[in-house]
């Protein structure tokens, strides 16, 4: 047990480490990918039809290394089976070339 822990430990370090971000802009969210970003989120969800968003942003990020993103991020809270709402959760994405990619970023939103 202690050998698997200290072999998963730089494994994940090396995920946490993100590029500092640079700069940021807000952009407005087109109405077609907004439907893509919440159809994307609410893909696996019990009853995606009852789900509501809130704080969804879309923001140009440039990151110190000089690499350019547009990325998404926002709060969802779906049903659960038993009909009661589970609570607000972030997630976040990418989009590459106009189309949104659900990915998880290890920095809150607020910080672009």
């Amino acid at each position: 047990m202690r050998f698997s822990i200290f072999l998963l430990l730089p494994l994940l370090s090396a995920c946490l480490q993100m590029t500092p971000i640079e700069q940021s802009k807000s952009v407005k969210i087109p109405p077609a990918l907004m439907q893509e970003i919440k159809t994307e989120v609410t893909r696996d969800f019990f009853d995606p039809a009852s789900a509501q968003f809130r704080n969804i942003r879309l923001v140009d990020v440039t990151l110190k290394d000089g690499t350019q993103e547009r990325r998404v991020c926002g709060e969802v809270n779906g049903k659960n089976r038993l009909g009661g709402y589970v609570g607000f959760s972030m997630f976040g994405g990418v989009v590459v070339g106009g189309d949104f990619q659900k990915r998880d970023f290890f920095s809150a939103c607020e910080a672009w």
